[in-house]
C-alpha cells in the first residue's frame, strides 16, 4: 500500500512540477519568451524615476485622445479603450465600393475573437452628416456586429478626419471618389496602452497596417492579434505576481 501511495505522490509531482516551473520562469519573469509585435510611429526618449533612480526610457507613439458618439448614443473615448486591444478602420454606410468587403473581413476578425472580452473594434464613419446614431445602429444589425464589441462612431467631421491622421491613415471628402468620400481600406491594431502595434512581412519590413480587403492580410492580422493577446495576458500575470509579492513583503515587513 505504501508503494502505491509513493507512486501516486511521484505521479502527481510529475504532473504539477512542469506547470510550476513554467509559471515561475515564464509568468513571473519580466521578459517575454516569444516574439512580440513591433511599435508603430515615432518614439522619444524621456527621463523617468524608478525606485528613486533617474534613467532614460523609450516612450512609444500613443494614439491621440478622442471621444465620439457610438451607435448606442453613448460616448466612446480613447481612455475607455485603455486596457483593451482594439482594431480601427474608417468607412461610411452608403459606401458603394470597398466598405462592404472591408467590413465583411472585419466581421471575420470579430467572430474569431468574440470570446475574448478585452478585444474590441472601432469603425469611424467618414460621413457623419448621414451616418447618425440611428443609421449606425441599423448598420450594426445589418452586418451582424456584436453590440458592445464593435463600436461605430460618429461626430464632428473635421475631428474624425483629424483622428484618422492620428492613426496614420486618411479620410476626406472627394467629389471624384465613389460615394463622395475617400478613405483607406487599412486596419490599425492598437494595444491596451494606446500604442499602434504591427507584425513584419516576409522580408522583415514593419507592416504598420493591415489591408482590410486581403484575405491573406486578414489571416496575418488574426495571428498577430493572438500574439498581442498572449503578450497582454503575460503582462497581466506579471503585474498580478509582482503585486502579490509586494503585498506579502509588506505583511512580513
Amino acid at each position: 500500500m505504501n508503494n502505491n501511495i509513493t507512486k501516486g505522490v511521484v505521479l502527481v509531482s510529475l504532473l504539477i512540477l512542469p506547470f510550476l516551473v513554467y509559471f515561475i520562469f515564464v509568468y513571473s519573469a519580466e521578459e517575454n519568451f516569444f516574439v512580440t509585435l513591433d511599435y508603430v510611429g515615432p518614439k522619444t526618449a524621456e527621463k523617468v524615476v524608478v525606485d528613486g533612480e533617474t534613467r532614460w526610457d523609450t516612450t512609444y507613439y500613443t494614439v491621440p485622445d478622442f471621444a465620439f458618439t457610438s451607435q448606442n448614443d453613448s460616448l466612446v473615448s480613447a481612455q475607455d479603450m485603455r486596457g483593451q486591444i482594439y482594431l480601427v478602420n474608417f468607412f461610411f454606410t452608403t459606401c458603394p465600393s470597398i466598405c462592404p468587403a472591408m467590413n465583411f473581413q472585419v466581421k471575420q476578425v470579430q467572430d474569431r475573437f468574440k470570446g475574448y472580452d478585452d478585444f474590441k473594434i472601432i469603425s469611424f464613419t467618414v460621413d457623419p452628416e448621414h451616418d447618425t446614431v440611428e443609421v449606425l445602429k441599423a448598420y450594426e444589425k445589418e452586418i451582424g456586429a456584436l453590440d458592445g464589441r464593435w463600436h461605430f462612431l460618429t461626430g464632428n467631421q473635421d475631428s474624425i478626419y483629424n483622428i484618422a491622421r492620428g492613426f496614420f491613415t486618411n479620410a476626406m471628402e472627394d467629389e471624384e471618389a465613389e460615394g463622395g468620400f475617400l478613405h483607406s481600406e487599412n486596419l490599425i491594431l492598437v494595444d491596451w496602452d494606446g500604442h499602434i502595434r504591427s507584425g513584419r512581412d516576409d522580408y522583415g519590413n514593419l507592416k504598420g497596417v493591415y489591408n482590410g480587403l486581403s484575405t491573406d492580410e486578414i489571416n496575418t492580422l488574426k495571428e498577430d492579434i493572438k500574439v498581442l493577446i498572449a503578450e497582454y495576458e503575460k503582462k497581466k500575470s506579471v503585474d498580478e505576481y509582482n503585486l502579490e509579492k509586494k503585498r506579502k513583503a509588506e505583511q512580513n515587513g
